[in-house]
């Protein structure tokens, strides 16, 4: 079985892109998906459509404002007077995107991760199991990045965002996924959109909110998100060495991260997904130099 487990990273969804195309070209195909946030758009593409449709999408993005829909002034109101806009930036245009793809019925085992905000859980939804609707309502989910983008509801007490706050690289329940399958040859591909070491910041952090969040969160994210790799790769070598672990398999990887920082998660221009989908390809061609032909 070939799993594909994809990180969250916003516009940084070029390089996931590049890395794809150069899997479909190599003939490397995935039974099961796993994306969080900006992965599980690519999850979606995979499950209804193809990778040249999200480049296609992706690529048509001329400025932020193609793909979010500005909400600040409606946001600072709703903090003072009250309503309903708890985010910078809505949604609606990224799922029309979403809403346009052609296939009614998901083509492989496609599944995205949101946290459920009341009970302070994530939630992973399969592709197989839901209505195309609900999926791609999952799929907004895990894209909505608290404080910037608008959180998903649903009544009082189903209120939905980012599945990057808990697990931005899927590499869990991915791996138990595949065991649970029990085929003799397994494999996964991890695609990190942003690199497993910081870069310090090219340009002074000014004063603004939201320049402090984002590097804060992109710091607190890039931690976790070492740590998941880190741990999948400990748990391969222990068992490498013969040290039982029962409750896990051997699984060997394909991790495809860039060297380093693509872009601004938000910087949603023509030139920054094109630069990460040559960055994506270049890494990919590093990485399956020596893969197996199939």
């Amino acid at each position: 079985m070939i799993g594909l487990s994809i990180s969250g990273g916003g516009a940084k969804i070029g390089f996931a892109i590049g890395v794809l195309e150069v899997m479909e070209e190599k003939g490397i195909k995935p039974n099961v998906v796993y994306g969080i946030s900006a992965g599980s758009l690519c999850t979606a593409a995979l499950c209804y459509e193809n990778v040249q449709y999200l480049k296609k999408q992706m690529l048509s993005i001329r400025k932020r404002s193609d793909a979010l829909v500005p909400k600040q002034f409606m946001a600072f109101i709703t903090q003072i007077f009250g309503g309903k806009v708890d985010g910078l930036y809505g949604m609606s245009r990224m799922r029309k995107k979403l809403d346009a793809m052609s296939g009614e019925n998901s083509k492989l085992l496609g599944v995205v991760g949101y946290v459920e905000l009341m009970e302070g859980k994530i939630e992973y939804v399969k592709s197989t199991k839901v209505s195309k609707k609900d999926f791609l309502d999952a799929v907004q989910a895990s894209c909505s990045i608290p404080f910037f983008m608008e959180t998903l509801r649903f009544g009082k007490n189903d209120i939905r965002v980012d599945g990057g706050v808990i697990d931005v690289l899927p590499l869990k329940p991915i791996f138990k996924e595949i065991k649970d399958k029990k085929d003799e040859k397994n494999e996964i591909h991890v695609i990190g959109l942003s690199p497993l070491k910081i870069s310090p910041s090219k340009d002074p952090i000014k004063r603004k909110i939201v320049d402090v969040t984002k590097r804060s969160i992109g710091i607190l994210v890039n931690e976790i998100y070492k740590n998941d790799f880190e741990l999948a790769k400990n748990v391969n070598k222990d068992i490498k060495k013969g040290i039982s672990r029962s409750d896990k398999i051997f699984v060997p990887l394909y991790p495809y991260f860039p060297d380093c920082d693509i872009c601004d998660g938000l910087d949603f221009r023509t030139e920054t997904i094109e630069y990460g989908i040559k960055v994506g390809r270049e890494k990919a061609e590093e990485v399956l130099k020596e893969y197996p032909s199939r």
